[in-house]
């Protein structure tokens, strides 16, 4: 395959918005070195090319050809080389954003010329392909939808929310009316706007740390505390496997499995197999994890059950595997003779 012999804009930003989904973005500025080690590429920093080699790092840039990151790829993995001197700043974040654009693109698989020797690559093939890494990287650091919904838009306050300098923040306002028009063209519009809701109606309790995305919850599903604020948290507690109807497909509380028939409860042991919330002026149906309701902030049916225990609930000490309960003493063993040898089964 070819280089194209224009920047492909509405691919980039197609290509943009699928990261930003896969990677179920939702917090800003985006932390694009976690991304990279999650992904499995190499993240090499030019100071540790400049060590390894006994070079200064304008030989480093010479070398690779790029004052700001290069990208290599050896049939299997990808590694990226950066130059992180403190000088740059928040440019940073764009430089890396921009080399992951040539592995989401695929400019290092798809087309010949970069698969022999990127250096190989004519004034006019290179000025593409560097085009469309950075059409993906500002639309995936400042979404439009973002962008659009930023009250204030000026160069400062860009660079500031989004994590990128001021010249890029200009360059991202100044593109901002091309780019919606390519997310119009490709109906990217309403998953752009999912994208946006995720970010914006994320919720985090402050006690329990349950995260959720939601626009209408009040209380914490998990501990029934009006303490939801916005932001990411650091727990997500574990669902029970339901059906469709989020009807429990095993019963908790008797191992029942033939639940796939009418009604909400348990036909051995009459247990509920649906949680709603206990308030009978209320009874909405809730996820399988939810010990409160989310809206009245009554209990749930599983946790009046058991089911469910409280958030914060700790299996008692005993439980241990190292406790010994009171008196336990007069009916352990007499202690080893020291002085008794016995030859090990394993020596």
């Amino acid at each position: 395959m070819k280089i194209p012999e224009y920047a492909r804009y509405d691919y980039c930003s197609q290509k943009a918005c699928e990261f930003l989904e896969e990677f179920n973005i939702t917090s800003f500025p985006i932390n694009v070195e976690t991304i990279i080690l999650q992904n499995g590429w190499g993240l090499v920093k030019y100071s540790e090319i400049m060590e390894r080699f006994q070079c200064s790092r304008s030989k480093v840039i010479l070398c690779l050809g790029s004052k700001d990151g290069f990208t290599t790829w050896d049939n299997e993995n990808y590694t990226i080389s950066y130059n992180d001197s403190s000088s740059l700043g928040e440019r940073t974040r764009f430089t890396l954003m921009h080399e992951i654009g040539h592995i989401y693109l695929n400019h290092l698989v798809d087309f010949e010329s970069t698969q022999i020797y990127r250096g190989s690559l004519t004034i006019e093939e290179n000025k593409v392909l560097e085009n469309e890494a950075n059409a993906f990287a500002r639309n995936v650091l400042v979404p439009t939808y973002m962008l659009h919904r930023l009250n204030n838009k000026s160069i400062s306050n860009i660079s500031y929310h989004f994590g990128i300098t001021p010249t890029a923040a200009q360059t991202r306002l100044s593109l901002f009316a091309i780019d919606e028009t390519h997310n119009k063209n490709k109906n990217l519009f309403s998953r752009l706007q999912g994208i946006f809701y995720r970010f914006y109606y994320k919720k985090r309790c402050s006690i329990c740390g349950f995260y959720t995305v939601s626009k209408t919850i009040k209380y914490c599903p998990i501990c029934g505390q009006q303490t939801l604020q916005w932001g990411d948290g650091d727990m997500i507690y574990e669902k029970l496997e339901t059906n469709k109807h989020k009807k429990l497909i095993k019963c908790p509380i008797c191992k029942n499995e033939e639940t796939n028939i009418d009604g909400e409860f348990c036909q051995i042991c009459r247990t509920s197999l649906i949680n709603r919330c206990y308030n009978v002026d209320c009874e909405e149906q809730l996820e399988t994890n939810s010990r409160y309701c989310p809206k009245c902030g009554s209990e749930s049916t599983f946790f009046r059950q058991g089911i469910l225990k409280a958030w914060d609930y700790e299996e008692p000490f005993g439980d241990s595997f190292m406790y010994i309960p009171d008196g336990i003493e007069e009916t352990l063993p007499p202690p080893i003779n020291d002085d008794f040898e016995e030859e090990l089964p394993f020596s």
